[in-house]
């Protein structure tokens, strides 16, 4: 009873964190045949707006 009782008292959520791990676990899926880690990362932090495309 206590938890719901917080659930109605405070306004926190997960939601927002079980997305940005849905879109990795998504890329991950997509990105199966990436050659390293440093690609892989740096597609996550693009598609989560942490990181701009370079272009030469």
């Amino acid at each position: 009873m206590e938890y719901i009782n917080n659930t109605l008292k405070y306004n926190y959520s997960n939601g927002i964190i079980g997305g940005i791990n849905n879109k990795i676990k998504v890329i991950k899926q997509i990105a199966f045949g990436f050659r390293c880690f440093y690609h892989f990362k740096n597609r996550i932090l693009i598609t989560q707006n942490l990181a701009k495309i370079k272009i030469a």
